[in-house]
Parts: structure tokens; C-alpha cells; sequence
């Protein structure tokens, strides 16, 4: 088994992305949009922004 640093994780694949062609990976693109979210998910998650109040959202969520 070999042990990887995040860091060298990080700078494998922007390499790999390099060589492919690949300028910059879209991390929005890498979430999960959340398309398989229970019902008690989304509720939960509903509630939780309400309780935020500020409006401020901190914490990018799609429900």
C-alpha cells in the first residue's frame, strides 16, 4: 500500500489535468447537486437555512 500526501494528490492530478488538456477543474462541477436527497434531507437542510438567518449562506447546498 503506499501512503500519498493531500498535497501530492492535489499536484497529480493538476498535472493529469495538464497533460489532458484540462485548464482548471470546475469544483462546482465536483459536488453533488444533491439529486438522490431523501425528503427528510431536503427538510432538514431547509430548516438549517432558515435558522441561518443572515442570508448569508455558507455552505453551498442544492435541496
Amino acid at each position: 500500500m503506499q501512503t500519498v500526501t493531500l498535497e501530492a494528490f492535489f499536484a497529480a492530478a493538476e498535472e493529469r489535468a495538464r497533460r489532458s488538456g484540462v485548464d482548471a477543474i470546475p469544483t462546482d462541477a465536483l459536488r453533488n447537486k444533491g439529486g438522490n436527497r431523501t425528503p427528510n434531507k431536503r427538510a432538514l437542510l431547509a430548516r438549517a437555512a432558515a435558522r441561518a438567518g443572515d442570508g448569508q449562506r455558507s455552505i453551498v447546498s442544492y435541496f
